[in-house]
């Protein structure tokens, strides 16, 4: 793997790149919170058959945020990402991405579907905040092992308190959380982990998202949703459906039929996996991988 940056137009981001030239390119894009690193298993494991570039988003890691949340709407975000691949790759081109990088993947092939082949999806793309805000207004709030947020307020609310709030004493500290937080660990996961935060002058390691990126991209999500886009895309697109928690099966599962419905769309279960799919199983998503993008 190398790391550069693209800064040329007033656009600067840091990229992660694996694999050879020769090869058919994929481009990948992380999730709110993460980094470009998120996909740094994956791209170890298809390195010797892709050409990947991993593009970190406004916000995230090294890569400087906006100055208003209101430039994380999609008209802006697009036109930003637009701008980094064409400086990366001028040719046709595979996408994978995560979560919020779904919804952003989608929306970049509805302006530009010229350029790419096929969509591969993690667990992402297919959430409507309205829905699911209606969805958990509705539920017996009692049998839930979490708090819903049932309002774009409450949403933004707890991901400010969860990204600002997200402070170590130490990277031991913040390490022995992590590796309690995800399904399993590995010399990789902790590099990605450890690129998640940053060291402070007084010591403190923090999270690199901050409250208003995180603010911007809820947002975003919100009044730019990817059901408009259903029966207009016409790429072919995998989804990889993540099943734990199980408290969120049935809105998962809700979203998705509707989802599948309105897209040229195959979607496939990957049993006993987090919304963090690819750090739970990558060897399953690497051949998942491999087998779409033929």
């Amino acid at each position: 793997m190398k790391q550069f940056f693209v800064d040329e137009e007033g656009i600067k981001a840091r990229i992660s790149e694996w694999g050879s030239k020769e090869d058919p390119v994929i481009i990948c894009l992380h999730g709110l919170g993460s980094t470009n690193l998120s996909f740094l298993e994956l791209g170890e494991l298809l390195s010797n058959r892709y050409h990947i570039f991993s593009i970190e988003l406004p916000g995230h890691g090294k890569t400087p945020a906006f100055k208003n949340d209101e430039d994380y709407g999609i008209p802006n975000l697009i036109r930003w990402v637009s701008k980094v691949i064409e400086s990366i790759e001028k040719d046709n081109f595979y996408l994978m991405a995560h979560s919020w990088g779904g919804c952003i993947a989608l929306h970049y092939a509805a302006q530009y579907p010229e350029r790419v082949n096929k969509i591969l999806l993690l667990d992402g793309g297919y959430h409507i905040k309205q829905f699911q805000y209606d969805y958990f207004a509705k539920v017996d709030k009692k049998h839930l092992s979490f708090k819903p947020d049932c309002s774009l307020e409450e949403e933004i609310q707890s991901y400010e308190t969860d990204f600002n709030g997200y402070i170590f004493s130490s990277w031991d500290d913040f390490l022995y959380v992590e590796r309690n937080n995800y399904l399993r660990w590995s010399e990789l996961l902790e590099q990605a982990s450890k690129d998640l935060m940053k060291e402070e002058e007084d010591g403190k390691i923090r999270f690199c998202a901050s409250g208003d990126t995180a603010r911007g991209a809820i947002k975003s999500m919100y009044n730019y949703p990817t059901n408009l886009l259903y029966n207009k895309l016409e790429v072919p697109i995998l989804l990889l459906q993540s099943t734990l928690p199980e408290s969120w099966r049935e809105i998962r599962t809700l979203q998705v039929k509707k989802f599948e419905k309105g897209m040229n769309t195959v979607v496939k279960i990957i049993e006993g996996t987090t919304h963090l799919l690819h750090w739970d199983k990558p060897e399953l998503i690497a051949e998942e991988v491999i087998r779409w993008m033929k």
